[in-house]
């Protein structure tokens, strides 16, 4: 009877899960349907199971900076602007209560859910690269001549399916790239299981490369040093011979499909050129840090942050539109929108991710969170609803998985 119990809420709580192993194939529009039928299958799963313990310290841990960002709009001028704002991260409230309230320590089949859960995830992250490479032989532009990123970026962004923006396309690819990793046959090293993750992994990364997302491409990087530096028994040889693969990775690049020139090109700091990103951003972070020099401890409130760079932007003598670019670092807005006091939150909150996932010794729980880290310094991942979904999605998630499980799932392999 308790076996059969245990199968019914495994298969309830799969469920629920379920669309965020397909969720890079979920239309843009659509993404909010996967939060609404997990939050839906945990609310059941506590009606049958009411007597089921909760993460109560967890949760009131990582949803702080929620309530923190809420409070901080009525100390914005324009209320209705940032209570949209609280609207678009809601999910940084939904999923510590779908985990930690609702589901707790739960009695499911954990190391099943997490199996499907990656390789759905991996398989549909392959057959979205698919379905790009189809959208780059058919898509037509006449204002990109060659196909280079730029064309690439573009068509991704203006296909009625995917609609959706080549940085978050670049992290999910990543994070895809990330669990291809935890696939290999350690024991087998040549074996036909072990080819085809390697051939995989190299079509994730043919699409990552050509949409070229410099702040994610350098994340993913950072992530593979991180973890190198953890392995035991390393040389000096190991990390020059590194240094020479990145060298040598950059060079590669074909010169009109590499961006990074941008970053090494002084022209771009000189004078604002709206077709260069790079230069594009370090106006955005110009603007940030001026405005933050100017009310350093308490903030402008959620609402006002937009508000206070398009007035910087304004003195810049730029010609950008009303609330088009954000800060593109998160730590800068959210510390512009709630404070010192938000900011240190925040801070918390990842390092108590990151002590998790060392403390249970999930590496991909921990490469994930590198990964975000990392990208937060060059985009707003959660002030858009495709990036603050699956962040908070997938890290509470992997917390959640950690706390009902002993081991795992690399141990299990």
């Amino acid at each position: 009877m308790i076996k059969d119990q245990k199968t019914i809420y495994t298969n309830l709580v799969l469920l629920g899960v379920s669309l965020f192993g397909i969720y890079p194939l979920i239309p843009h529009k659509f993404e909010s349907i996967s939060v609404f039928l997990l939050a839906l299958c945990s609310l059941i799963y506590r009606i049958k199971v009411p007597k089921n313990s909760i993460f109560k310290k967890t949760f009131f841990i990582v949803s702080s900076i929620y309530f923190i960002l809420f409070l901080s709009v009525f100390f914005s001028e324009d209320i209705s602007r940032g209570l949209k704002k609280m609207e678009t991260t809601l999910s940084l409230l939904a999923f510590p209560i779908i985990f930690y309230l609702l589901l707790g320590k739960s009695i499911v089949d954990h190391f099943k859910i997490k199996l499907l859960f990656l390789k759905a995830y991996y398989i549909s992250c392959l057959i979205f690269t698919t379905i790009s490479f189809y959208l780059f032989e058919i898509y037509e532009n006449s204002k990109y001549v060659t196909k280079d990123s730029n064309f690439y970026r573009i068509a991704i962004f203006d296909n009625s399916y995917i609609g959706e923006h080549p940085i978050y396309v670049s992290i999910f690819i990543s994070i895809a790239i990330i669990f291809g990793f935890s696939f290999f046959d350690r024991e087998k090293k040549i074996s036909f299981k072990n080819f085809l993750i390697a051939f995989a992994q190299c079509y994730l990364l043919s699409l990552l490369l050509m949409l070229m997302s410099k702040g994610v491409i350098l994340s993913l990087l950072m992530v593979f040093i991180i973890m190198l530096i953890k392995q035991k028994g390393l040389t000096k040889i190991h990390f020059f011979s590194l240094a020479i693969i990145l060298i040598t990775f950059f060079v590669l690049i074909p010169s009109e499909n590499n961006r990074f020139k941008e970053i090494i090109n002084i022209n771009t700091y000189k004078k604002l050129d709206e077709n260069n990103s790079t230069s594009i951003r370090f106006i955005n972070y110009k603007c940030g840090l001026k405005s933050l020099m100017k009310s350093p401890i308490y903030g402008y409130g959620i609402g006002d942050v937009q508000e206070q760079l398009d007035l910087c932007y304004q003195e810049e003598n730029t010609n950008f539109p009303k609330k088009r670019y954000n800060t593109h670092n998160q730590y800068l807005f959210i510390w512009l929108s709630s404070g010192i006091i938000g900011f240190i939150t925040f801070i918390v909150i990842l390092f108590y991710y990151f002590k998790k996932s060392i403390q249970f010794q999930d590496d991909v729980m921990f490469s994930i969170l590198v990964l975000y880290s990392f990208t937060f310094l060059f985009e707003n991942v959660l002030s858009r609803q495709s990036g603050v979904i699956f962040f908070c999605f997938i890290i509470n998630y992997f917390l959640w998985n950690n706390f009902n499980k002993k081991k795992t799932l690399s141990s299990h392999e």
